[in-house]
């Protein structure tokens, strides 16, 4: 069903060049297009004027509507047509304004080209697409926190969250915001977040080509760029994201049952890590550190450059995960007590 308001005014003959000029009743219609555009339940505008040679000119100003909850909402709020129109009582003949509320009685058996996009396709491709900026925003955005040094992840968190409540104000003390203001907010974060993604994954990728952290995160004194100091038998390296020992990464390493054996370990990525060997068959916290009974990096977070310890000391034989806190998944590896 659709419904209608013809709003029907008469123009002077002798001022409908005046009603034609810039910010004259006609213009100001014309730009009333853009309002009802952005108003729910909105379909169409038509103006149209008489023809006849002789006697006031005809204005017919016909909106269409989706339904009649839209147009009463519509008619009953400001601007709308009848109070654009009453603004130009100059050019207008006095008592001609009429508006009328009509239902369509549809007549066209003619199918609707765009029918069926709208039923199948818009409801498909909205989630689809918010899901793909979403996973876009949840990738980049980690991408872009493991490259920053520092404080600077804390910080670009923070600004990130002020500025969703900003945008969010705005929009919600805005509701008839434009649409290119909508699509110009989601257009600047879309480019941002994937420039920041560009950006951190060819950081990484030159990192792990030169095998050498940057110059924020230089090597400790005295380490080598391999991470090992010179003479050191047990030297472990922490890249992004893996261990390596003696040129194996994910290594498993070799230590005697009941003897203590101390690790050299070196931080040669940019993200923090640590070593956490689960010497009781699992991991007593998520991330080690003080009070934990398991073999544990010291410190128990090793930043980009730095280096560590970790002395071992089981006594019952066996295979032993250990890991990075940070990075569970990605950054593994096993002692076997011998």
């Amino acid at each position: 069903m659709e419904y209608i308001q013809t709003v029907l005014v008469q123009v002077e003959a002798s001022l409908l060049e005046r009603a034609s000029e810039p910010g004259g009743l006609l213009a100001e219609l014309d730009e009333h297009r853009s309002f009802l555009r952005q108003q729910p339940g909105f379909r169409d505008i038509r103006i149209t004027r008489s023809i006849n040679p002789e006697g006031n000119v005809l204005i017919v100003i016909e909106t269409r509507w989706d339904d009649d909850e839209s147009l009463v909402r519509y008619e009953t709020n400001e601007p709308n047509v009848a109070s654009v129109v009453n603004k130009h009582r100059d050019v207008i003949v006095p008592s001609s304004l009429q508006v009328l509320d009509m239902e369509a009685l549809r007549t066209d058996t003619r199918a609707d080209p765009h029918a069926a996009y709208r039923r199948t396709a818009l409801p498909l491709l909205i989630p689809v697409g918010i899901l793909a900026f979403i996973l876009l925003f949840i990738y980049g955005l980690s991408r872009v926190y493991l490259e920053i040094q520092g404080n600077g992840a804390v910080a670009l968190a923070a600004g990130i969250a002020i500025g969703v409540l900003l945008v969010a104000a705005y929009f919600a003390n805005n509701p008839r915001a434009p649409g290119w203001q909508i699509g110009g907010v989601i257009g600047l974060a879309a480019l941002t977040l994937t420039g920041g993604t560009i950006w951190a994954v060819s950081e990484k990728d030159h990192g792990e080509a030169t095998g050498a952290p940057s110059a924020a995160a230089s090597p400790a004194p005295g380490a080598q760029p391999g991470g090992a100091a010179p003479g050191a038998a047990n030297a472990i390296t922490m890249g992004d994201f893996f261990f390596e020992y003696q040129g194996t990464r994910s290594p498993t390493i070799s230590v005697p049952a009941g003897q203590a054996t101390t690790f050299d370990i070196t931080n040669t990525g940019k993200a923090l890590h640590d070593m956490h060997v689960a010497s009781g068959g699992k991991y007593d916290t998520d991330i080690c550190g003080p009070g934990d009974n398991n073999p544990c990096s010291d410190p128990n977070q090793i930043r980009a450059g730095q280096s560590a310890t970790i002395t071992i000391n089981i006594a019952q034989p066996g295979t032993y995960d250990f890991r990075c806190d940070f990075h569970p998944t990605q950054m593994t590896g096993k002692i076997e007590v011998k």
